[in-house]
């Protein structure tokens, strides 16, 4: 064999265990070169030639999208492309036989019912500025398969949660999840989405959400909480927020302490049960 031959063999062979290590996990391009030299003599890899090699992997049809300064290996042409139901199926079986087996021959099994799930097609959309097609589509695929989420945020954030629904109000698009609360994540403030094979169980929506404005000067200072969407902003400088899944008393004690800079707008039982507590505390002071 020629140095040519030898040389373009080397390179596939490199290009193949990259490929190797990138189907273990998702790394960074730092964790993919000390991962690859940790089984050679000499250090052969550096940024440039993985770089390279993670290209050539996509020019034959493998889809890895960088998120998180991350490299995620999402679709192969010769992988599988399990369903949700084949992925219970599997995953029922495995509890089935697990007190029939000796550990040591479960654990062979488990591990390889893991691997098969493992090298299924992973689904995760990197997020482009005005184009939410696949993310609605990934999203709605979920909440049908009944499938948590993992969402990356551009501050390098990670939320595994339950999806409930898209959310539209005023022209900006929320997604309406659960993770020990309801919460609205602004499109805008994702990178990824990723669609993970645990499945939950679904959770009731019957959350109060709490519409009110604040007031000038405090409108200016205020702190959205978690919990909280600013739905608008008006001429004068107030600004109409959403508040979901806050405790309800403790929601209405914190509103009262902002006087005459506050108003709950919605629902009308709750802007009622406020009135009444400013004409209670009115009442204590002869009012």
């Amino acid at each position: 064999m020629n140095k040519v031959a030898q040389k373009k063999n080397l390179s596939c062979m490199q290009v193949f265990k990259t490929f190797q290590v990138m189907l273990k996990g998702d790394f960074s391009m730092q964790e993919i070169v000390e991962k690859l030299n940790s089984d050679e003599p000499d250090i052969i890899y550096n940024n440039s030639i993985v770089s390279k090699y993670i290209n050539t992997c996509r020019y034959c049809g493998i889809e890895i999208p960088k998120v998180h300064n991350k490299y995620f290996i999402t679709k192969v042409p010769f992988g599988l492309t399990l369903k949700y139901s084949e992925i219970d199926l599997l995953k029922s079986l495995e509890n089935a036989i697990s007190s029939s087996m000796s550990k040591k021959n479960f654990d062979i099994l488990s591990n390889l019912i893991n691997r098969i799930i493992g090298i299924s097609s992973k689904k995760l959309t990197k997020i482009e500025p005005n184009d939410y097609q696949k993310v609605f589509e990934q999203f709605e695929y979920a909440v049908t398969g009944k499938r948590k989420i993992k969402l990356l945020f551009k501050n390098r954030d990670i939320l595994e949660c339950i999806p409930i629904k898209v959310v539209e109000q005023d022209g900006k698009v929320y997604l309406k999840v659960y993770n020990k609360r309801h919460r609205m994540i602004d499109l805008s403030r994702l990178s990824g989405i990723e669609t993970l094979y645990e499945s939950f169980i679904p959770v009731k929506e019957d959350i109060v959400e709490v519409v009110y404005k604040l007031k000038p000067p405090l409108a200016q200072r205020y702190g959205l909480r978690s919990n909280e969407v600013k739905i608008s902003e008006e001429k004068d400088g107030s600004i109409v927020i959403s508040n979901q899944d806050e405790n309800k008393e403790h929601l209405l004690s914190r509103l009262l302490r902002y006087d005459t800079y506050c108003e709950v707008l919605k629902p009308d039982y709750i802007r009622e049960e406020m009135k009444q507590l400013i004409l209670n505390t009115l009442k204590n002071y002869g009012e």
